[in-house]
């Protein structure tokens, strides 16, 4: 069991290196001359690519998230080849068949298609490298890297991203002072308000979240 000493000298360490790079992000962002205002910031700035469905206030809790900050980030880690979410710290896991369902639903599928996004379903090519942060900017969404589900939680709009771009938006969307992402459970550094994030949702919120989609199509098929 580590000691109470262990666990923070940890947690400092997390802390520092989230601090980083988030430091190192803001800089290259910088000095490639990047035009990027807090106050009026859209995910279209990093290159990701809006989606042409609703999305209800039910999305994120059903997925499990109940942090505060206004971007979060659903899909599959390359490394780890688990599903979860991440609105800037430690990726969280999540409920993959929720997902599978979702990405598979008649109202999302023909936005996200598998053969386009293929790991947005947990398919990764073998052999990929990962590129550096400047080519991440310079070249944006032609990089073949893996790709999320990324949402704004202020303007309910969903976007198609790429982790590195969704990244690289949570970084400058860190406050200049302190650390949106101070919270240190299990090993992993999160946001106030995802301590329990191993607790599932509740199911009438999950219901809620599956009864929205299903009511898009009867729209769709009744216009």
């Amino acid at each position: 069991m580590r000691s109470a000493g262990g666990k923070h000298r940890t947690r400092l360490a997390a802390s520092k290196i989230h601090r980083h790079f988030v430091k190192e992000t803001r800089r290259t962002v910088q000095e490639l001359a990047w035009q990027v205002h807090e106050d009026s910031i859209s995910p279209t700035v990093v290159g990701a690519m809006p989606l042409a469905f609703p999305v209800p206030d039910s999305f994120e809790i059903a997925f499990g998230y109940r942090g505060n900050l206004r971007f979060v980030q659903f899909g599959y880690t390359a490394g780890t080849r688990q599903f979860g979410y991440s609105d800037g710290g430690d990726d969280l896991p999540s409920d993959a068949s929720l997902w599978s369902w979702f990405l598979h639903h008649p109202a999302v599928a023909p936005h996200l298609p598998e053969s386009r996004y293929p790991t947005l379903y947990g398919k990764f090519p073998s052999g990929s490298e990962r590129p550096s942060l400047e080519q991440i900017i310079r070249r944006g969404a032609d990089l073949a890297t893996c790709h999320c589900l990324l949402l704004d939680r202020l303007d309910r709009q969903a976007y198609v991203s790429n982790r590195d771009q969704a990244m690289i938006l949570f970084a400058v969307t860190e406050p200049e002072e302190g650390d949106a992402h101070n919270v240190f459970v299990d090993g992993m550094l999160m946001s106030p308000g995802s301590e329990d994030y191993n607790l599932p949702p509740a199911p009438e919120l999950v219901d809620q979240f599956r009864r929205f989609l299903d009511s898009q199509v009867q729209v769709s098929e009744g216009a």
